[in-house]
């Protein structure tokens, strides 16, 4: 008897392949909101280059398992959601379940008056819907990392992650890089998103041209350059 093998969407993909899903905590980080009035279009492509920033850090922990940020794209399109902008916790619970997500990291940034900036972040029990944790870090442009740092502390503490010694340094190691260089930091992970990875490593260069210290930008940029043909 022949057997046809039968392509499936790829959430339900993700949802078969739950029950095989790690023994720690899973967690997936969707694309911030921009709710600034300010400079508004300017800092839209800093939705995803926050995200992709606290992708890449909680990325290293041992104790968490970090679902791809491809992965959410994929169910995220599959939903038709990718036009509709923000995401809200009815949506954003569907998608948790759909990639086998316990948990969710969303969050918000707004450009102040006073040239400041702030950034929300909140953890969403995915099978509940209920905001475990929610915390907000304000600073100058320049001190985003910082801000992104001192949250990722708030989240392994309220998920009461046991990290080794080195894992605690590594989530110290980051460092304040010039905003003009996250901005296009920001613009290259849209463009990888968007499957343009040529000029996501032109943007990826751009960043490290402002910067040269932008290791989060060096990491992308040498995944990117392996993946040549």
């Amino acid at each position: 008897m022949n057997l046809r093998l039968v392509k499936l969407p790829f959430f339900l993909f993700i949802f078969f392949s739950f029950f095989s899903a790690p023994a720690q905590p899973t967690i997936g980080v969707l694309d911030f909101d921009n709710n600034s009035l300010a400079d508004r279009q300017r800092l839209e492509p800093l939705r995803k280059g926050l995200a992709q920033m606290f992708s890449s850090e909680l990325s290293q922990l041992q104790a968490l398992h970090l679902v791809e940020r491809a992965d959410l794209r994929r169910v995220i399109e599959e939903m038709q959601l990718a036009q509709a902008g923000m995401i809200d916790e009815k949506t954003a619970q569907q998608v948790g379940k759909l990639v086998g997500a316990q948990h969710l990291l969303l969050g918000g940034f707004v450009y102040l008056p006073n040239g400041k900036m702030r950034i929300d972040a909140r953890i969403v029990e995915v099978e509940t819907g209920r905001t475990l944790k929610a915390g907000e870090e304000t600073g100058k442009e320049g001190q985003i990392f910082d801000m992104v740092k001192a949250l990722n502390k708030k989240l392994v503490k309220e998920l009461a992650l046991r990290l080794s010694a080195a894992e605690m340094a590594k989530l110290d190691q980051l460092k304040n890089v010039k905003f003009a260089a996250v901005l296009l930091y920001s613009q290259a992970v849209t463009y990888e998103d968007r499957g343009d990875i040529n000029n996501a490593r032109k943007k990826y260069r751009e960043a490290l041209a402002e910067d040269k210290n932008f290791i989060q930008a060096q990491q992308r940029l040498a995944v990117l350059e392996k993946s040549k043909p």
